[in-house]
């Protein structure tokens, strides 16, 4: 949700949002300082110059001015398609130049189930889900809700895993993924080795699951996050 500011104040420092008080802390904090995925703020990005009727090129040169260092238009460019992180200190500042707050929260589509257990088809379904997304997402990340416990005790019932690459199966050897069968079948699994170079073996955590023999397996994910139920 995009909520516009009532004022705009020249001191950046003293802009009252939810979106300063989050940067505030990320800042604070060693481990997600220069992590947190700003360019899922995007799509804010483009609303608030359409709103505010700023050019990336005028963006740029107020940022350069309040933040006194160079900040071209090929870095908004970035910015605007996604390919380029924006420091705390530039989104409080774009909130002041713009008038325009940023999201309190950033989500990534919640795709479908994944099956550890129970067979799940079909994980994009079309749906509008959503969930609050990891600090330190990719560009591309998505996530997706496991349904059974062959994974348990690493993956319970309900428990949100997160990924943003589809690779071959050949790279994720011995690793979990969530993967999708040739039938259409969506599982997170451990890949191993099949009977030849065309198939995987599915393995579980949970010992009361047998293996998944020789399956063919049209693209693997590794996880990213996990989320715990």
């Amino acid at each position: 949700m995009i909520v516009r500011a009532g004022s705009i104040s020249p001191n950046v420092a003293n802009i009252a949002t939810n979106a300063s008080d989050i940067v505030a802390n990320m800042e604070n904090d060693s481990l997600t300082r220069n992590s947190y995925a700003f360019y899922m703020l995007s799509e804010w990005l483009q609303t608030a110059l359409n709103d505010s009727g700023v050019s990336q090129s005028e963006l740029a040169r107020l940022l350069t001015e309040r933040l006194a260092r160079s900040i071209d238009r090929a870095a908004v460019n970035k910015m605007l398609k996604g390919s380029r992180t924006i420091s705390g200190e530039e989104l409080l500042a774009i909130e002041a130049i713009t008038g325009t707050t940023a999201p309190k929260e950033i989500h990534v589509p919640l795709k479908g189930k994944v099956g550890a257990g129970a067979a799940v088809f079909a994980i994009d379904d079309g749906g509008d889900d959503t969930v609050e997304a990891p600090a330190d997402a990719r560009h591309g990340t998505v996530a997706v809700q496991v349904s059974g416990d062959s994974m348990f005790p690493a993956y319970e019932d309900g428990t949100i895993l997160y990924y943003s690459r589809l690779l071959p199966p050949s790279e994720l050897v011995n690793k979990r993924a969530v993967v999708q069968l040739g039938d259409g079948r969506i599982f997170v699994k451990i890949v191993r080795p099949g009977a030849d170079t065309a198939t995987w073996t599915l393995t579980s955590i949970n010992g009361q699951y047998a293996d998944m023999m020789d399956q063919v397996v049209e693209w693997a994910a590794p996880i990213d996050w996990i989320k715990p139920r």
